[in-house]
Order: C-alpha cells, then structure tokens, then sequence
C-alpha cells in the first residue's frame, strides 16, 4: 500500500499518457490526466507498432486479448525499389515467434488509444480530463500547481509531461530550472530538429491479390525520398518520407493542399510489387502530414517536473521505437515512483497517517533523486532507438552512395543466420529489455526460447528463488562434484603450507621437513 496523500498530474491524454494511467492505477497512486483536445478518442490516425515486449506488458495490465481482437502480426518486411522491383524479404514473423512468443503487432492508432482508454475502470476514466489546456506549471518544495486556460488549477505532488514533441510541461520546466539554477545545462528552447517531413495516409484493403496479406510490410528507396507501407486489419497505410530542403526546428502546419500536392508527386512510387501510392492514395480513408523531429534531451526532470515519451525523445519512426519508448519510460518511473512511496510509508507510517502530517509525501530531494534513476536508466535505450530510427531513414533515403550499396546489394546476399545478427543487433536485443510492472504478479504466457532479462514477478518465483538461494548456501558440497572438489581444494592447500614450511626450514639450514611420522629428505 502507498501513501495516498501523494498525486500525479499527467499531462497528456495520447498513447504514452493513457499507458502511464493504467500503471500507476495498478501501482494504487492518485492520478488525474490532462488531455487539451475534446476528446482522447480519435476518428482517425495512423499506425502504431508494438513490439513483443509492448504486448507482454499489456498482458499485464488486462489489455492483450482486446489488442489482440483489433490487430495483426507482422509477417515479413519486404524490401523494393521505388518502381516496385522486389530485391529482399526479412522474415519477421517467424524471427519474432521462436525467439519471443509472439510477432509485432500492427494496430489502427484510433482502435488502439480506444482499447488503452476503455480498459480502464469508470473511476479511472472520470480522472481524463479533456479541453485541459495547460498554460502553467508550477513548482515548490510542497508540490506542483498546473493551470489550464479554462481557469481550473490542479495541485499535486508530481507532473509528468506526457505531451509529445511541443511539451508544454517541457517549456514551463525548462523555464523554472534556468531561473533556478542559470548555468544548469540543459537543452535551448526548440531542442528537437526535423531533416525530414512525413505524408502518411489509410485505405481501404481490397484483397490478397491486389494489397497481399494482412500483416505485410515494407518499403520502397528512393533519393531523399522513401515509402513505407503496413497492411493491417481490413485497411492498409502508407507513409512517404521527404527531405527537407532545409533542416528546421520550427513546427510547421501542413494544410489539405499540401496533403494531397505530396501525395500526387510522388504517385509513381511502388506499394509492394503490385500497387503504386497513385493507386491508394485517391481513395484514402484519412491523411495527414508533419515534419519528423529528432533527438534526445539532455535533461528530463527538474525538482518534481518529470517527462516521458515525445517530450523526452523524439524519433523518426520508420522501425516503430516512439511509442514503445515511451511505454518503456513509463514503466520504468512507475516501478520507481511505486518503490519510492513504498519506502516512505514502511519507513514513516506514523508519521504518514497522522493528523500533523499532511505533506504531498517524499521530499523534493528524494523525488529528483528519483528521476535522475529514472533518467539514467532510460537514456542509452532513448539513444539506441533515435540512432536506429535516423539510421534506417537515411538508409532508406540513400543518403550516401555507401548506404545505397549496402541495402540494395549488401543485405539481399546475407545468409539467414545475417539476418537474425541485424534483427538482434537493431531490435532483438532492447525487446529482451522490455520491462513490467516489477510489483504486479502475474503469468510469463508470452515467451519463446530467448528469456527476457526482466522476469514477470510471481509469487511462486519467489518463493523459489528464495528455496534456492538458501540452498545454495550449502548445496556446493553435498553433491559428489562437490565433495570432490572439496577435497582437490584440501590437498592443494596442505601441499601449499608444505612448499612453503619446506622452503622456510630449507632457508634455516634444515635439511628435513617432518610429515606425521615420516621424514622427508630434501
């Protein structure tokens, strides 16, 4: 049990935000979530890929059969030129199934954000609050103050900033910590660049034999340019990737014009091997278009000011690390938030529970000691998946003649076992990563023959463990590998002090050395 005096704002109804109110719901803390749109619920959207270790974690929090209903597993990423020539095939699916149990999951970002949302209790979706605009953080030694533009205020102990690329949270903190302390390093006031701009667009799926099946992927290369298309459950995406004239940190608003302008240049761009964008495109269900910033700030946290996803990183997406980032964040500060307030109620539960004691809970101190672990255990995966992610679109971009050479005629030639050693070194690796809830015990159903670094907690596990351990203490000499290595350990050592007593009588001028009742003569 935590300390129920201690309360999170979260600052951002998206994805990563919805996420973070189901752990910290499962952790038992006080939450209220601050969404400044109408509604969470979106009409339309992209798509968002989840890796296994994203779908183990939803396993956890009671969402994996529902996500499973609205989704569909990856199959095979296949490679083509921008005129549709087929030149590689990774296959994904069956990477993905013997190693972890389960393959990527491709998901309407609409459908998704609707199951995260109706997932949770009544009570937890009256703490969403929508046209929550905020336009003021706060911060002091007590706790936080946000305002909004509708003139509510929300006081708690801790804000997390869950608001994407453009954080408000971000802005305010950045603010604070400068006026606080004016030589800290942290990042200027625009930290993210754009070398890239994104058309992404939804359509209907006809058939196998015009779009293939549900659950392939792939892409098309072009110069400075690139294609990027999923088939998922009943419509099918694309995204057409451009290079900027001109990198730029300034957001840019794309109007329908400029949708459609984009779409129609580059029409001619293959889809797989059998479609062309001109053929997709004019019958779309939804589209849209922005730049793709990148980068990972310095600094994520300022006294009780902490942020996840977007607003910490922000990556091209093209192999899908934004969002599962951002799970990753929030699963970690939640196991830290929940041990944190586990410590201070064991350790001050009297203090904790009388009426003298109405503090927002653990110190400022403590609470920023706290996100630095945060911060410091999330960074090199945070730069993992912006290098992935900016590698990949420059590969697919052609930026050099090198990268060209090496996707176009370098990796079709690789044996399997190469494309196993690229998908372990790209993206195996972090997924053995995935993290859980470290204290909501439950079941390991999704696992393959590669162990995840970061076991599901359970109960029996633990006893186990615990059994193990204590026999550990002394199962070392009960086997007959033990006792003879017991013995080999004795003899050695007895022949050691005899060297050695040997050698100090030999100094002294003796010429025998007594063993028991025999002399040796040296």
């Amino acid at each position: 049990m935590v300390d129920r005096k201690f309360r999170v704002i979260v600052v951002g109804g998206g994805p990563v935000g919805l996420t973070m109110a189901h752990t910290l719901s499962k952790a038992g803390i006080e939450y209220v979530v601050l969404e400044r749109r109408p509604t969470v619920l979106e009409e339309a959207g992209a798509t968002l890929v989840i890796a296994p270790n994203g779908m183990r974690a939803f396993k956890q929090l009671g969402l994996y059969e529902r996500l499973r209903e609205i989704s569909v597993e990856c199959l095979a990423f296949q490679m083509c030129t921008e005129d549709g020539r087929q030149y590689n095939t990774l296959s994904v699916f069956d990477e993905f199934t013997v190693d972890f149990g389960c393959s990527s999951s491709i998901f309407n970002r609409a459908e998704l954000i609707k199951v995260i949302y109706e997932g949770l209790s009544e009570e937890d979706q009256a703490r969403v609050l929508t046209n929550k605009k905020v336009i003021e953080v706060t911060s002091d030694d007590q706790g936080v103050t946000v305002r909004c533009a509708d003139g509510t205020r929300y006081d708690a102990s801790v804000v997390v900033g869950a608001d994407g690329v453009h954080s408000a949270v971000w802005e305010h903190m950045r603010s604070i910590s400068l006026k606080a302390s004016p030589k800290i390093k942290i990042d200027q006031e625009k930290p993210f660049v754009a070398e890239y701009r994104m058309l992404w667009a939804s359509f209907p799926l006809q058939d196998g034999k015009h779009d293939g099946p549900q659950g392939l992927c792939g892409s098309s290369l072009g110069r400075d340019h690139s294609l990027q298309y999923f088939l998922g459950k009943g419509r099918g995406w694309i995204f057409v990737y451009e290079r900027l004239p001109t990198p730029t940190r300034e957001p840019t608003r794309y109007t329908e014009e400029d949708v459609i302008a984009v779409g129609e240049r580059w029409g001619d761009v293959a889809v797989g091997t059998k479609l062309k964008v001109k053929d997709v495109f004019p019958r779309r269900i939804d589209a849209g278009m922005t730049n793709l910033e990148e980068g990972v700030l310095k600094r994520w946290f300022w006294e009780r000011i902490v942020l996840v996803g977007d607003a910490a990183h922000k990556f091209t997406p093209n192999p899908g690390q934004g969002y599962m980032n951002g799970m990753e964040d929030v699963l970690t500060l939640t196991n830290i938030l929940h041990g944190v307030l586990k410590q201070y109620h064991d350790n001050d539960e009297e203090a904790a529970a009388s009426e003298e004691h109405v503090g927002t809970g653990p110190s400022t101190k403590v609470l920023s000691a706290a996100f630095q672990r945060y911060q410091d255990g999330r960074l090199a995966g945070a730069h993992h998946g912006c290098n992935l992610s900016g590698y990949e679109i420059r590969k697919a971009t052609q930026r050099t003649i090198l990268l060209w050479f090496f996707e176009t005629w370098v990796m079709p030639c690789f044996p399997r076992w190469m494309d196993s050693l690229m998908l372990e070194i790209a993206l195996k690796k972090s997924i053995r990563n995935g993290l859980v809830l470290d204290f909501v015990d439950g079941e390991e159903s999704i696992k393959g023959r590669a162990a995840w670094v970061h076991p599901m907690p359970n109960q029996a596990a633990r006893a186990l463990a615990s059994r193990k351990n204590q026999r550990n203490v002394v199962a070392p000499f009960l086997s007959l590998g033990g006792i003879y290595r017991m013995g080999l350990a004795t003899s050695m050592a007895i022949l050691i002090v005899i060297s050695y007593l040997s050698w100090r009588e030999y100094l002294r001028g003796s010429a025998t050395f007594p063993v028991g009742h025999i002399k040796i003569e040296l």
